[in-house]
């Protein structure tokens, strides 16, 4: 991991304070399991003040209907405005969307005037006769229009160039930066050949190809967005920068959290130049400001401090020494990734076996000793396979075991991620055994990176 640069922080900043000249947002799609009232609640606790809608969620907090323009009666737009006016939250931009005709566009761009809407997104990839009628409305109704790509070769940097070529003031670009990565364009490039043509753009870190291009913490992922953002800023832009999560992780406040964390640490530049940073890593420079939140918002906050104290101490430790050939498992795993793998220090290594309800890795070490730290980690795919609830035993002989420690709800909010535990009831022991209770539900099971740690 590279080295994270950055200054003090006050414990009493709040979030607002820290606002730049680029206006961070949420694309309300990433919480579409909930209602739109309660996503605004959502974003709001996490660290946002702007959103981004999209037509069709359900309004939720008393109100009928959706979020569909076409469709929503007068009396509820009115509503609507009410709710966001108290919310704290402003309504900024609205998509992906569009219109048909004169008259339909006119209708929705009324609708984004009454709720105060700056933005509507479009789809790229349109043809000249459908961007003309957009771009007249934009112009009768003061309202700019942006074109969002997914990955179509249409929403590629030089085809939206092309599209844009001889247009005026009030139509731009809108670029998903994720969904690029995704179609193969390198993100940096596209936003050099566009500029000055932005008026907002779907901010997204993505995994490899090989996990799937998921959506990940920004800064954690395979995209440079550290370069991006230096590189608008160099451009001047000061539109929207709206973080949007269409991957349903398990952690995914949290990680949406991470995100909003990640851009403000950027704003006041306490991001080196090419970070890869775990998002626990990325939450842990803003668990001063945790006090401005609830509880279970900052969790991830306040375990990634943890774990970075910890990571610091482990420097100043001794690892023990496992005597190979003690090694046991409940069963043997897949190939190579057998019980032996789930102990030492190579990432690449792990134990994974299908889960049948429990399972267990034992060891012996050379030499009898008190462990005060031990390591687990997540491995190299599934997030569903890693471990949620473990205990671990200490024995003298290999069979009376002695609960010395005993973990609930863990969670690896990243692949590889390694994390420390200090024993509750360390002592002096020849062998040592980690017993997985639960974990994420899928058939397999895996972990990696089991470590014992004691004085030096």
């Amino acid at each position: 991991m590279n080295k994270i640069v950055f200054a003090a922080v006050g414990a009493a900043l709040s979030l607002s304070a820290l606002a730049g000249e680029m206006k961070l947002s949420l694309q309300a799609y990433t919480f579409r399991d909930r209602s739109f009232t309660e996503t605004v609640e959502t974003a709001k606790r996490l660290g946002f003040t702007r959103i981004e809608s999209y037509p069709g969620q359900r309004l939720g907090g008393g109100m009928e209907g959706t979020t569909d323009y076409n469709s929503i009666k007068p009396e509820t737009i009115r509503q609507l405005k009410d709710f966001m006016d108290k919310s704290g939250v402003r309504l900024v931009s609205y998509g992906v969307t569009g219109a048909g005709s004169d008259e339909q566009w006119d209708k929705l761009m009324n609708f984004a005037k009454a709720l105060g809407i700056e933005l509507i997104q479009i789809e790229s990839g349109l043809g000249k006769e459908a961007y003309d009628m957009a771009e007249n409305a934009a112009k009768r109704h003061n309202v700019k229009v942006s074109l969002h790509n997914h990955t179509q070769d249409g929403g590629r940097p030089k085809a939206v160039l092309e599209t844009l070529r001889g247009r005026g003031p009030m139509i731009g670009a809108g670029s998903d930066i994720g969904h690029w990565a995704r179609a193969g364009e390198i993100p940096l490039e596209g936003i050099k050949l566009l500029k000055g043509k932005f008026f907002c753009l779907h901010f997204v870190d993505v995994s490899s190809k090989r996990y799937g291009y998921r959506d990940v913490p920004l800064g954690s992922g395979v995209i440079d967005v550290k370069a991006v953002l230096d590189e608008l800023k160099a451009q001047n832009f000061d539109g929207f920068v709206t973080v949007e999560y269409e991957h349903q992780s398990p952690t995914l406040e949290s990680e949406v959290a991470a995100c909003a964390r990640w851009f403000k640490a950027w704003q006041r530049g306490e991001i080196a130049a090419g970070s890869r940073i775990d998002s626990d890593h990325i939450s842990a420079l803003w668990t001063g400001i945790a006090t401005n939140g609830k509880a279970d918002t900052w969790k991830l906050a306040e375990e990634a401090k943890a774990q970075i104290e910890l990571a610091k101490k482990l420097e100043s430790m001794r690892l023990l020494e496992i005597d190979e050939p003690t090694i046991k498992g409940n069963k043997r795993g897949y190939g190579a990734e057998q019980p032996p793998r789930a102990f030492g220090t190579n990432r690449d290594y792990k134990y994974c076996q299908v889960w049948e309800g429990k399972a267990f890795v034992s060891c012996g070490l050379k030499t009898a000793a008190a462990a005060k730290v031990y390591t687990v980690s997540s491995s190299n795919d599934n997030a569903n396979r890693d471990p949620v609830e473990w205990v671990l035993y200490g024995s003298d002989d290999g069979a009376d075991w002695k609960e010395l420690d005993h973990r609930k709800d863990q969670f690896f909010a990243t692949r590889y991620l390694l994390k420390g535990f200090e024993i509750a009831n360390p002592r002096t022991c020849r062998y040592y055994k980690l017993e997985i209770l639960k974990h994420g539900g899928d058939k397999d099971m895996q972990f990696s990176r089991v470590g014992f740690y004691a004085d030096k």
